[in-house]
């Protein structure tokens, strides 16, 4: 029997910057409350995109890792 190859370090990039945290809104007393709502809810909608962003992501290294070693 041969020798095996022996395996090579998979190497994965870092983290898109993306993939940060999303800043909490700055909210006050007595402010508006559908100012309020508004941007809480657009720091919700970009946190969401974000995780999808990141699955898709994800899912490319992922196919990547395992097309690597079927060769």
């Amino acid at each position: 029997m041969g020798e095996r190859a022996k395996p090579q370090p998979i190497v994965l990039p870092e983290a898109p910057g993306w993939l940060s945290p999303v800043a909490v809104p700055n909210l006050k007393t007595g402010m508006d409350a559908r100012v309020a709502l508004a941007r809480t809810y657009t720091a919700l909608a970009l946190a969401n995109g974000r995780l999808g962003e990141g699955r898709d992501w994800y899912a490319g290294v992922r196919a990547g890792v395992a097309g690597s070693k079927s060769q």
